[in-house]
């Protein structure tokens, strides 16, 4: 062919793949470093040393935290650790890498983690009552895990207030005192009576009227149907219905709680009632039983 041997042939069909496939690679090489990466080298040919134990202790801190439980004291040491961690961090970042931006942004995670305790510090504080507010918290509310800013707010002089009574003198009087407040006994005995005939007694931490309160509107100007007199000396806590009615919207934790002492006083009462209740031959009468008519009188105190 052309003069040209077997051999010859062979060797230059051979050259020229070797051409064609060493211009290949160069083009696959060109096209792959022009392809945008946005971590430059992806390979690790060669691993570097450790960090500096300050990074190591640093993303220990961050493992510990990562391990806090539930509830605020969890939530505190969840953020103390935080904040030690980013310490670290800034500390390494700054003196051992020389990172500016890495400083930075450790920096100001850690600012945000200690202007975070703080907050969570100011709402943890313990918050004081004087000595009969302080009975009625430990007693009424915090067993139902009321904090104490919250019942702070309930009885401050924005929605409460505190008055005496002495002895004989009127917390309402029947057909006459609008059912537009609600009170809580702190001091003293308190009793009721319809009709000048006694009902029950009232003892501290009991509400005074919590049958009207329940039963009765906003603005409806209801009167009450028992009369309340105070047998010693009285200081009773009281709320003007409207006063607590915006503070219970506002606040549903509260609402839910004032609901059920409310309702668990109701029912202190209507047991109270029940041994004032006989029938006409004179045996008791559970007004539990759903054949309770009107053939009953109040037995005297």
């Amino acid at each position: 062919m052309h003069g040209f041997t077997a051999d010859e042939i062979v060797r230059s069909s051979v050259s020229k793949a070797a051409m064609i496939a060493n211009a290949s690679a160069q083009a696959y090489t060109m096209r792959n470093i022009s392809l945008p990466s946005l971590f430059g080298d992806t390979t690790c040919d060669v691993w570097k040393q450790p960090q500096h134990v300050l990074f190591q202790l640093a993303n220990t801190c961050f493992c510990i935290s990562y391990l806090a439980p539930n509830g605020r004291y969890g939530i505190l040491f969840l953020h103390a650790l935080l904040i030690l961690g980013f310490l670290l961090n800034s500390t390494w970042a700054w003196n051992v890498i020389c990172a500016p931006d890495m400083f930075s942004w450790s920096f100001s995670f850690m600012i945000l983690n200690m202007v975070q305790t703080m907050f969570l510090l100011y709402t943890m504080r313990q918050v004081k009552f004087p000595r009969e507010l302080e009975d009625i918290y430990v007693l009424m509310f915090q067993p139902l895990q009321v904090p104490r800013l919250l019942f702070k707010k309930l009885v401050s002089l924005e929605y409460a207030q505190i008055c005496n009574l002495h002895a004989g003198e009127a917390y309402a009087m029947q057909n006459l005192t609008k059912t537009d407040r609600l009170g809580l006994l702190i001091a003293g005995k308190v009793s009721v009576l319809t009709d000048h005939h006694f009902l029950h007694y009232i003892h501290p931490r009991q509400f005074l009227d919590s049958p009207e309160f329940e039963s009765t509107r906003s603005g409806v100007g209801d009167k009450f149907k028992v009369s309340i007199l105070a047998v010693t000396p009285c200081r009773y806590l009281f709320w003007q219905r409207s006063n607590l009615e915006y503070l219970l919207i506002k606040e549903p934790q509260l609402a839910t709680v004032v609901s059920l002492l409310i309702a668990r006083d109701i029912t202190s009462k209507l047991y109270a009632m029940n041994e004032k209740i006989v029938t006409e031959k004179g045996s008791h009468l559970d007004i539990r039983l759903p054949s309770v008519t009107g053939s009953m009188t109040y037995r005297g105190q």
